[in-house]
């Protein structure tokens, strides 16, 4: 029974460090997320280091009528990470990608 507090104790000071590092590390760029629930089309997807402005098309997903824009750039900048993939399914509010103003 010993042994299992000090498992725990080693885990969750791992998890700290890790969460701490990833903080320190972790870009400081604007989170874009999806208005529309579908799948992510490869037309129009962004890629990552791609110059973008305010209101340009990020991502779009498959309709009925076609292909919609999903996620739009609410600022301008470059695209500093892009989260979703063509063919995957992606949610309404889902962030998809990260613009570095």
């Amino acid at each position: 029974m010993k042994k299992n507090w000090k498992v725990v104790l080693v885990a969750a000071v791992l998890a700290v460090a890790f969460g701490a590092y990833s903080f320190a590390f972790a870009g400081n760029g604007v989170p874009q997320k999806s208005t529309l629930t579908g799948q992510v089309v490869a037309e129009g997807l962004v890629v990552k280091g791609q110059k973008v402005n305010q209101g340009d098309v990020l991502v779009k997903v498959k309709t009925i009528a076609g292909a919609m824009p999903a996620a739009r750039a609410t600022v301008g900048g470059t695209v500093e990470d892009v989260y979703v993939t063509a063919g995957e399914k992606i949610s309404s509010n889902q962030p998809v990608a990260s613009i570095a103003e």
